[in-house]
């Protein structure tokens, strides 16, 4: 499913450093990303930048935004990885997403091809083409690998195999809160876990999860 972005309230200042000077063409767009479905790619809240470009000089593994079938303005937009290039159009699909689109983009729903992201202080730009592609397919590649391993780390954490030969040094720290008290399992000076009593929230950081037990089960 195509997930639609944002337009409203942007804060075009937090990307000044990457926009080319006054009067440079080429700039179509700069927004925030919603959604889920160029997960591992970009996360809700990156800016993204898009540049005009021309529909013959996209190519198979680009990011492009572009807006939905029917749309007649910008107030949202759709960002997903092209798939392949023929007479029909573009065939996009997000890197998170089982299947392609069902609609092919035309040239008049084309809004650009998305070059940067921002997350924080950071810019990267945004590889396409072969690379894209590539990229892209390691993505799903690596989902499915997370999915088929569910069921055997499952029966590995209710087995205790782990904890009989792996016992790292954590320690509990408790602290108070504006939201109430917290206890954080710190490993070194990293947090692995974290119990918030008041609102039953537990939260474990793999591999840790194979050998520290929520606090209701201790």
């Amino acid at each position: 499913m195509a997930e639609k972005l944002d337009l409203q309230n942007l804060q075009f200042s937090t990307l000044d450093s990457c926009l080319p000077s006054q009067g440079t063409i080429g700039v179509a767009a700069v927004f925030q990303y919603r959604g889920s479905s160029m997960a591992g790619t970009f996360r809700s809240g990156d800016m993204l930048i898009v540049r005009d470009v021309t529909f013959a000089a996209i190519r198979p593994g680009d990011v492009v935004a572009f807006r939905a079938p029917g749309q007649v303005d910008d107030a949202s937009l759709i960002v997903h990885r092209v798939a392949a290039c023929d007479v029909d159009g573009l065939m996009t699909r997000g890197d998170a997403c089982a299947a392609p689109d069902t609609a092919r983009v035309r040239f008049c729903d084309l809004v650009g091809r998305v070059v940067q992201a921002q997350r924080g202080v950071h810019v990267r730009p945004i590889v396409g083409g072969w690379v894209g592609h590539w990229w892209a397919r390691c993505l799903r590649l690596r989902r499915r690998i997370l999915l088929a391993a569910r069921l055997p780390y499952r029966w590995l954490r209710a087995s205790g195999l782990v904890r009989r030969v792996w016992r790292p040094a954590v320690t509990q720290v408790s602290l108070m809160t504006a939201r109430g008290p917290v206890v954080k399992y710190l490993c070194g000076a990293r947090a692995v876990a974290v119990w918030q009593p008041e609102a039953k929230a537990y939260w474990c950081k793999k591999p840790y999860d194979l050998v520290l037990d929520a606090p209701d089960a201790q």
